[in-house]
Order: structure tokens, then C-alpha cells, then sequence
């Protein structure tokens, strides 16, 4: 227990020593997160790069188990695979954050990175090779599955420590009470690494939340969320032995219900609107507790609160009966449905919305693909330049495109063709009654180039396609499926002058009746 109170102490005074001079190094170079209307809370641009205080105060007592000879290093530096996989995934997690703090780096990409870090932390020893069924139903290898479902948790947790680090103090809280759940089964259990690694990042936690408490004079930015969301995860599945593996899965799934509950609703709400799950919005626990009217310290105070109920729940669960799991999940259930309907969540009319728009925009796609699909086809047997016009007025039709704009010139043979086209679409037709105006900007511009050379004939310009009014995204599958019309365009000119046909259309403006 000594070894816990001074790895404890150790790491809380380094990360309040260095915690302030990280705010005086953002400061003079300029990585501070500036305030946003949309998202944000905060009013003055404040320090981002608290997690390198965090991530330090951390490895002090860590690493300096290296150079110490008791009991404890021995049995906890001879899983040397597993303490490998701590120390370089943990590094390579506040190097992407400290990127994305510095430079931002898109979603995808981190997504991709944080996989591949998963990937190495299971080669190393950190596997889910099994589950316990609740209520005595047993252990269920996993087998094939192990793989995919760890990368499925590494990964989880670490967005959804991410995704809650919106409010002063929340993400490092949320933190603090569950590695203090996993520190307190740690020490019943006997396992030295969930213990050690648990109590160190306690200390970090406290030291840095005198900094980052509301009103915060500092942020973890995303090298310290990914960072904590890393290390929470790996602990949990430490891998040390079976009964420690059994307990630890049981405990953060309901000490880090909070961040997995915020995280499914985000997600579920992104996809149901039909918008990419990656994208930001004002939806998350914490953004429906301040529009209830909450100061930020009470929506902090309350999600505390949550997240201690959970650590409760979790801990009673170890030792606890079938009959009073039960009892326990049931009534931690209850309140998460009552949290939910609380904040909006279960508005069953705005569910069936969500529901009956993802399904209309399906079915467009579809449909849109399906045309795409055919105009691809038939242009590319199309007898003359204007037939190949006439394909594109009826694409634009069927896909609710507003413009289509076409200029090439075709060299090389006898003499140069220019080939320019234009078509809009009638949007009175269509019962609208606000068409575009002359300089308007486009809310969707599709732009492809047509250059290209075929036995000794070169074709240079490009192909737009314009839209005005519709505001919904143009999705990868009809972009690709675009630029696909644009070389069907392309080669059948081509091949129409290589067989001496005449394409001078001139400038050529269709519209519909």
C-alpha cells in the first residue's frame, strides 16, 4: 500500500508543477482553443495542451519503477509485453492528440491511427478472450471474435472519453472516478498492474483538475482525452489473469457508463438524421443539461454524481448475487431511461422522424445510383453530340440537379470542335418557387476535368454539376458515380470524332418546359 501512496502523491505533485508551465508554453506559442458560438462554452481562448502534464505526471511513477528493487516493480515490470504496450500505445496516443491540438488531423485519419494502436496493444497481450454471462451463466470464449472486439472497445473508449471532454473538468472527472473504481477492484483482486497504472493516473487527475475545474485556466485538449481514453481502456482488459480480466470488464462498462451512454446516443442520433458519425454537434449530456438551464458546474456536479452512482453499482456487483445483480442493473437501467427522457432523448415523434427521413434517403440514394448507373451506359453508345446532351438533360431530370455545365474543345483532327453545353432545370416545374439568381453561390458544386488524348486526338475542359437547393450531402457513391459520367462523356466524344462525326454543337442552352 506504501508504493500506491507514494506513486499517488508523486504523480499529483508533478502534474500541479507542470500543468502551469504547459498553460505559460500554449500561451506564448499560441495553442489555445478559441471560443465558439455554436459548440463551445467558454467566452476567452484558453490553454490546450494540459494532457502532456497529465501524460508526464503519469509516467513518473511508472517509469521510476525501473529504477527501484521491491516487490511490487518486480511483479509488476515482469509483464514487461504488457507494461511495452502501456508506454508506446499511450505515446503514440498523445502524439496524435498533440497533432490534432497543433494542426488538427481529420476524423477518418485519426480513427485509422487509433485502430492501428489498438492492433499493437492486442498483439502485446491485451485481449478480450472472453466474456462473462451475468446471473451465473458462465464464461463464453470468444475465439475469432477476441480480435474485433477488443479493437471495437480500445477504440470506443478512447472516443468516448473524446466526445465527453466538452465541459471544465468533465472528461477529467469522468476519468478520475472510474480509475479509482478500477484502483479499489485492483487492490481486492491482488493485481499489481491495474492498481499501480489506476492509482498513478488518479494522482494525474488530481493534480491537473486544480487547473481545469471550472472556470478552467487550462484544457486537456485531445492529447490528454486520447490519452486517458487509452489507458482507461487497456486497463480494463489488463490480460494479468482470468479473474482479474472477468472483473475488470464488468466494472468499466458501468463506471464508464456515462461516456459509452453519451457515445451511443451521438452516434445513434448521427445516424438516424443521416448525417456522418463523425461530425460535431450540440447534442451530447452535457450540451442538453446546460439548455435545461444548469450552470456549468451544476451539469458538472450532476454527471459526478452520475458517474459515482455507476462506480457504486459496479463495485456491489463484484460480490453480488444473482438475485441483487439483478436488482442492481434493473435499477441502473431505470435511470438511465428516466436520464434519457429527461434530456430529450426518447421523443418518440422525433425518433419516427429520424427513422422515416434515414429511410427517404436511402431510398434517393438508390434511386440517384440507378440513374447514374444508366446514363453511364447509354452515353457511351450515344450516335452524336447532341444525343449525348440530350442523356445529360434526362440524368439532370431524374437526379434533381439544377445545372449542368459542359465545355470542351476537341484537337487534332481536321479541325477543332468545341463542344459547349448547358442545361437547367425548370424548379417551377417542380412546384418551386424560388429559383437561383445570377451569381448565386452553389450549395453543391461537382467539378470533373474531360482531359485526355486518344490516337493523336486531345480533348481538353471540364463538366459541372450544380446544385442550388438541395441541401443534403452528396454521398461518396454518387460523387464516384459523377465522375464516371464525366468520362463516359469524355471517351464517347472522342470516339464519335475519331469516327469522323461532326460535334459542333456551339452554345447550347436547354431548358425544360
Amino acid at each position: 500500500m506504501m508504493t500506491y501512496t507514494v506513486a499517488f502523491a508523486l504523480s499529483a505533485l508533478v502534474a500541479l508543477i507542470l500543468t502551469p508551465l504547459m498553460r505559460f508554453l500554449a500561451y506564448r506559442f499560441g495553442l489555445v482553443d478559441e471560443p465558439s458560438e455554436s459548440r463551445k462554452v467558454h467566452e476567452t481562448p484558453v490553454p490546450r495542451i494540459g494532457g502532456i502534464a497529465i501524460a508526464i505526471a503519469f509516467f513518473v511513477p511508472v517509469l521510476g519503477l525501473y529504477f527501484i528493487d521491491n516487490q511490487v516493480s518486480q511483479s509488476y515490470l515482469a509483464s514487461h509485453t504488457l507494461v511495452t504496450g502501456l508506454i508506446v500505445g499511450s505515446m503514440a496516443m498523445i502524439a496524435l492528440g498533440l497533432a490534432d491540438d497543433i494542426a488538427g488531423v481529420g476524423a477518418k485519419k485519426k480513427f485509422v491511427f487509433q485502430t492501428v494502436v489498438a492492433i499493437c496493444a492486442y498483439a502485446l497481450g491485451y485481449k478480450i478472450s472472453f466474456i462473462m454471462v451475468p446471473f451465473g451463466g458462465g464464461i463464453i470464449e470468444l475465439g475469432l471474435f477476441s480480435f474485433p472486439l477488443t479493437l471495437l472497445w480500445i477504440v470506443g473508449i478512447v472516443n468516448a472519453i473524446n466526445l465527453i471532454d466538452g465541459l471544465d473538468g468533465l472528461a477529467g472527472g469522468v476519468s478520475l472516478f472510474t480509475v479509482l473504481t478500477l484502483f479499489i477492484i485492483a487492490v481486492m483482486q491482488h493485481n499489481i498492474i491495474v492498481g499501480l497504472t489506476s492509482i498513478a493516473l488518479a494522482g494525474a487527475l488530481v493534480g491537473f483538475l486544480r487547473y481545469n475545474f471550472n472556470p478552467a485556466s487550462i484544457f486537456m485538449g485531445d492529447s490528454g482525452s486520447l490519452f486517458l481514453g487509452y489507458v482507461l481502456a487497456i486497463t480494463s482488459i489488463s490480460g494479468a489473469s482470468k479473474s482479474s480480466t472477468v472483473v475488470s470488464l464488468t466494472i468499466p462498462i458501468l463506471a464508464l457508463g456515462l461516456p459509452i451512454l453519451d457515445t451511443g446516443i451521438s452516434v445513434l442520433r448521427r445516424l438516424l438524421s443521416g448525417k456522418p458519425i463523425f461530425s460535431a454537434d450540440r447534442g451530447h449530456i452535457h450540451h442538453k443539461l446546460l439548455d435545461l438551464g444548469l450552470t456549468h458546474r451544476q451539469v458538472v456536479m450532476a454527471m459526478y454524481g452520475f458517474c459515482i452512482l455507476l462506480g457504486c453499482g459496479a463495485l456491489t456487483m463484484v460480490y453480488a448475487s444473482s438475485q441483487q445483480a439483478a436488482f442492481i442493473l434493473g435499477a441502473l437501467g431505470l435511470a438511465v431511461i428516466v436520464l434519457t427522457k429527461i434530456l430529450g432523448y426518447l421523443n418518440w415523434s422525433d425518433v419516427s422522424h429520424s427513422v422515416k427521413y434515414g429511410l427517404i434517403r436511402q431510398q434517393r440514394l438508390k434511386r440517384h445510383l440507378t440513374s447514374l448507373e444508366q446514363a453511364v451506359q447509354e452515353i457511351g453508345v450515344a450516335a452524336s453530340g447532341e444525343e449525348i446532351c440530350s442523356m445529360l438533360e434526362e440524368l439532370g431530370d431524374g437526379v434533381q440537379l439544377d445545372v449542368i455545365r459542359m465545355q470542351t474543345v476537341i484537337t487534332g483532327g481536321n479541325e477543332p470542335r468545341r463542344c459547349t453545353a448547358s442545361w437547367e432545370r425548370n424548379s417551377a416545374a417542380d412546384g418551386q418557387e424560388d429559383r437561383h439568381t445570377e451569381g448565386e453561390r452553389p450549395i453543391h458544386l461537382l467539378e470533373y476535368p474531360m482531359d485526355w488524348r486518344l490516337d493523336g486526338l486531345q480533348i481538353t475542359g471540364q463538366i459541372s454539376f450544380i446544385w442550388f437547393c438541395q441541401e443534403e450531402v452528396i454521398q461518396l457513391p454518387e460523387r464516384v458515380c459523377y465522375q464516371l459520367v464525366a468520362r463516359s462523356v469524355r471517351d464517347r466524344l472522342l470516339e464519335l470524332e475519331q469516327q469522323g462525326a461532326r460535334i459542333d454543337l456551339g452554345p447550347r442552352l436547354v431548358k425544360q418546359p
